[in-house]
Order: structure tokens, then sequence, then C-alpha cells
């Protein structure tokens, strides 16, 4: 997928709350950053999560795993992690991790721009010119079920 460049990952949110899994990712101590990361993402932190998840796509600290970074961006994408829903369309759209699913993807683009994440509009709009009525209206209706499954906190 030309269109959808694959920035977000590298993309590292100066909103993003500090903690012990930040601040070793920021110093680049990925091996100690996995480990603390994973124990706060199993616990639920959304943005261990969504660190484990950057992590695993990288494969810094730990073993790349396509699959591993797709399950930990959508927990994230899930607790509405705006840039975790993002990258969690463009991995789905690009097929990281799982089979290309332009609906879905479209799906979890659209609900980060609807959340103020700015990278999502030009995301959404370039994806949308690729999509039939008739897949635009399976993606609504998949909005729609996606956003009864976030947690919002």
């Amino acid at each position: 997928m030309k269109y959808l460049t694959f920035i977000l990952l590298l993309i590292f949110s100066q909103s993003i709350f500090a903690n012990k899994c930040i601040d070793l990712m920021q110093k680049e101590d990925f091996y100690e950053a996995s480990e603390v990361c994973r124990a706060m993402a199993d616990k639920g932190d959304i943005n261990a999560q969504f660190s484990l998840a950057v992590m695993y796509y990288q494969g810094n600290g730990l073993m790349a795993d396509q699959g591993e970074a797709l399950k930990w961006m959508r927990k994230a994408a899930l607790q509405n992690h705006h840039q975790a829903q993002y990258n969690l369309g463009l991995m789905i759209a690009s097929g990281h991790g799982s089979n290309v699913d332009l609906i879905e993807a479209y799906a979890w683009l659209k609900i980060a721009a609807d959340n103020g994440y700015s990278f999502a509009a030009d995301s959404v709009k370039q994806l949308a010119a690729e999509l039939s009525s008739s897949e635009k209206q399976k993606a609504d209706e998949k909005i729609k079920t996606i956003k009864k499954s976030v947690t919002i906190k």
C-alpha cells in the first residue's frame, strides 16, 4: 500500500505519560524496556501496551514479531490510545501481522481521526478513495461495533 507510509511506529507521541517503560525506551535500553513494558502491559497499562507493540514491530529488545505487534497494538487501541488506533489501521491495511482488511483498516483510521489524531485524516481520505460505497457502508458498521468495545479512560 504505497499511500500508507509507515512513519507511524517511528513517531513517539510526546503526550504519553512518563513511566519507567517509556523512560527506558527513550534511553534506548530496549532489552530492559522489553521486560518492564511486558510486565506493565500484562497489567493493562495502555502506554506499555503501545510501547511493547512498537518494540515487537521494530525488533527492539526482543525478536521482531508482526503478530505480537498487532496483538499489543490492538489492546492499546481498544483502550482508546489514539496513536495505537492509527497504527493498527495502517498495520491492517498493509497486512502487517494479519491479512489485509481494508474495511477494518478504514474503521480504525476513522476512529483515530475522529479522536483527533491528526495524522489519521489524510490516511482516511486516501483509503476512502480505494473503497466502494458498499465497503464504506460495511466500514461504518464496523466503526459502530468497534466503538462499543473501546474503553474510554
